[in-house]
């Protein structure tokens, strides 16, 4: 049995608020395109959105991630899209979700200070391990 090296992926976009005007309404759309692409591809992963800073990690094999990436870079919903980090990975954080998302409320605010977040999200202080080490930590509320 042959087995596929695993990528991961991790970027930051901005919401591009002209297209849908409500965080919510946003994260659950693109959760559910995300979910039925992803299952298909062999992605799996988390995102965290702020209502206004996307955060992302996407996992499978390079050409789906890739693909997906190029998608996710057309799609309306996204401007100024910066990756962060990608490099292959011995296994997938995220092993059972095709995408797990996370919308920022005030329930979780601690898990984003400790993560040096406490405002708002400051794109130029982002690293890939500050936003992987997150989305770890907020997988166990994940919607």
């Amino acid at each position: 049995m042959e087995t596929v090296e695993i990528q991961r992926l991790v970027y930051a976009s901005t919401f591009n608020l002209g297209r849908i005007d409500s965080a919510p309404v946003a994260l659950r759309d693109i959760l559910s395109a995300s979910r039925r692409n992803n299952s298909r591809d062999g992605i799996t992963g988390y995102l965290i959105f702020d209502g206004e800073t996307f955060l992302q990690i996407l996992e499978g094999p390079k050409a789906a991630v890739e693909a997906t990436a190029a998608r996710i870079e057309a799609d309306k919903r996204h401007r100024a899209m910066s990756v962060l980090g990608f490099r292959p990975s011995s296994d997938r954080l995220f092993p059972n979700w095709s995408m797990a998302g996370y919308l920022r409320s005030p329930t979780h605010q601690e898990v984003f200070a400790r993560h040096g977040f406490a405002g708002k999200i400051d794109r130029s202080t982002l690293s890939e391990h500050r936003v992987v080490s997150m989305a770890v930590e907020l997988s166990n509320v994940a919607v």
